[in-house]
């Protein structure tokens, strides 16, 4: 049954292909599993301390990864693969241990700057656990493989992320957020053996496949020859600034969810009967008792809500990427294709202006992101393929880190002083952001333009 839904979605496979298809969908569905399970974590941070303190928390991120992606270049260049992705799950794991020991077992005064460390490693996780993922996996398939196969594979995680968001939305009440932590330690270990089964595939796989995909030694080269590529090809460059028109609106959004949540969960009600010892407590004591009690009531609520949210995300975006997104690039191209992202947001921003609401929210928040997950990211990955492979590795990778993250922080600075310092509105940011999402509409049309003067004149040529 397996191979003829593989038959149907695919079409003919060699078993090397089919070992690799099964392996990877696995794979990534661990990973984005495990994800799925703490982002639910890092959205409530970001709504419990506010936008005087998510600006901060955004720039932090930045300067984190500017710091990590040369040191994850570096250790790229230096180990073979068989030791570098056991190394940096072991890395991982141990920082979700640390981070479980210290959210159980520091003081209360000293949660604060856990959970903000933890939103910032979190935000670090996200980006290198996913993107390691592709390196491996593209190493072990040619780019005509990857083309048929990594669709399916990207599903798998899609999956991944449904099941995970579930799981965090049933668990956190009965067992806590701390403990929610344990379930991606389990998950990357298992992550781990399927990789080395997946390892042992491609070592089965013949001399001649081996000679044409590389044999996963060290990469050695320049980590930082992506940014100049990035200024010297316009090409490049415009999809750097569609990066940064998402980062735009993605951060503004994420911004409004944040006060939206927060002022709609603050006052939610909570059995005050499950005080231990009321009666033996002073008032003032009982007071506190209570006002720690409706922070934790609301806390769950919050982490609650973002993973029914990153549920529905994870549906809307398993349609999309199974059903939708290949039809459109077909059909319509890559250029239209890409402008679905940013139609979505300026309508999802439009219904901000007017009614931002919690329903409004999760309605805006699970279009847009599906919308991204579902169409624009497949749509970007086809526009790396014109482009030679040292540009599609570290051109791609300053793109996706420092332009995204960089957005996102120089963004956060200024909605931070446009609703603190100035007194901005919500309604006013929002309209504000609705002809940003035109350009960007145009912008995402130019992009289809130049791939198909790319692909055409390397046709020429050939």
């Amino acid at each position: 049954m397996l191979q003829s839904i593989e038959q149907r979605l695919i079409g003919d496979m060699t078993d090397y292909e089919r070992s690799i298809l099964r392996h990877g969908a696995v794979w990534f569905f661990l990973i984005l599993f495990s994800y799925y399970i703490l982002r639910p974590i890092r959205e409530q941070i970001g709504s419990t301390y506010g936008i005087e303190n998510l600006s901060w928390l955004f720039w932090a991120t930045f300067v984190v990864m500017l710091i990590a992606i040369p040191l994850y270049s570096l250790l790229v260049g230096k180990f073979h693969r068989r030791i570098l992705v056991p190394s940096i799950y072991a890395i991982f794991i141990g920082c979700l241990i640390v981070f479980w020991l210290a959210m159980r077992s520091l003081p209360e005064s000293y949660q604060i700057w856990v959970a903000r460390a933890f939103f910032v490693w979190i935000s670090v996780y996200g980006l290198f656990i996913v993107s390691f993922f592709w390196s491996v996996a593209g190493d072990m398939l040619s780019t005509a493989q990857g083309r048929r196969i990594f669709g399916i594979m990207a599903g798998g995680g899609t999956i991944g992320g449904l099941v995970g968001s579930q799981v965090a939305a049933t668990l956190v009440g009965r067992i806590g957020v701390a403990n929610l932590l344990l379930i991606p330690v389990i998950l990357l270990v298992a992550a781990l053996f399927i990789y080395f089964s997946m390892e042992r595939s491609f070592k089965r796989a013949g001399d001649s496949k081996k000679k044409d995909l590389g044999s996963g030694n060290a990469t050695g080269g320049n980590p930082f020859a992506g940014f100049t590529a990035v200024f010297k090809s316009r090409y490049l460059f415009a999809i750097c600034m569609f990066g940064i028109f998402l980062a735009t609106c993605g951060t503004a959004v994420y911004f409004q969810q944040a006060e939206i949540v927060k002022a709609a969960f603050e006052d939610i009600e909570f059995d005050a009967s499950t005080i231990a010892n009321a009666d033996s407590l002073s008032a003032e004591s009982l007071e506190a008792e209570k006002s720690k009690l409706q922070q934790e009531v609301a806390k769950a609520a919050r982490t609650q809500y973002f993973a029914n949210v990153n549920f529905a995300v994870s549906i809307v975006t398993l349609i999309f990427q199974f059903f939708l997104v290949g039809w459109l690039m077909k059909k319509v191209g890559l250029g239209m294709t890409l402008s679905a992202l940013p139609l979505a947001y300026v309508v999802g921003i439009s219904a901000l202006a007017f009614s931002p609401t919690i329903g409004v929210l999760a309605v805006v928040s699970v279009i847009g992101r599906s919308a991204e997950y579902g169409i624009s990211n497949p749509a970007r990955e086809v526009l790396f393929t014109a482009v030679n492979r040292e540009d599609r590795y570290k051109a791609k990778s300053f793109i996706d880190t420092v332009v995204r993250r960089g957005g996102d922080s120089s963004v956060g600075g200024v909605y931070k002083y446009a609703r603190e310092s100035i007194g901005l509105a919500m309604t006013t940011l929002s309209l504000i952001m609705i002809p940003i999402g035109i350009a960007w509409i145009g912008l995402s049309l130019f992009i289809g333009f130049e791939n198909r003067r790319i692909v055409a004149s390397r046709s020429s040529d050939e």
